[in-house]
C-alpha cells in the first residue's frame, strides 16, 4: 500500500483541514522526510496515521490509559467549534 496524500482535520495541533503530499518527487530517491522543532506535530502526524489505519488497536491508543472514545475526544484540536466535533 502506498499513501500518496494525507488529510488531517482538527487533530491535535493541526487546526482545520491540512493536506500533506506523501508522493516522492523522484523515483531514485523515494524518501519523504518529516522534520520540525519540538511540539510542531511530528508525533501527532504518526498518531493520526495509526488511528486511521488501526482504530482502537493503534499503539498510540492502546498505550494510553484512556478509553478509545476519550482518546479521540482529547485529540480534537482545542480551537475547534464543538458543533464540528
Amino acid at each position: 500500500m502506498t499513501l500518496d496524500e494525507l488529510k488531517i482535520v482538527n487533530f491535535g495541533v493541526y487546526a482545520g483541514c491540512q493536506t500533506i503530499t506523501l508522493t516522492p518527487t523522484s523515483q531514485t530517491e523515494p524518501v519523504i522526510l518529516v522534520g520540525g522543532l519540538n511540539g510542531t506535530g511530528k508525533t501527532t502526524l504518526l498518531d493520526a496515521i495509526q488511528v486511521a489505519m488501526f482504530g482502537r488497536l493503534a499503539p498510540c491508543v492502546t498505550s494510553s490509559s484512556k478509553s478509545y472514545n476519550n482518546y479521540l475526544r482529547n485529540a480534537i484540536h482545542r480551537g475547534t467549534d464543538p458543533a464540528e466535533g
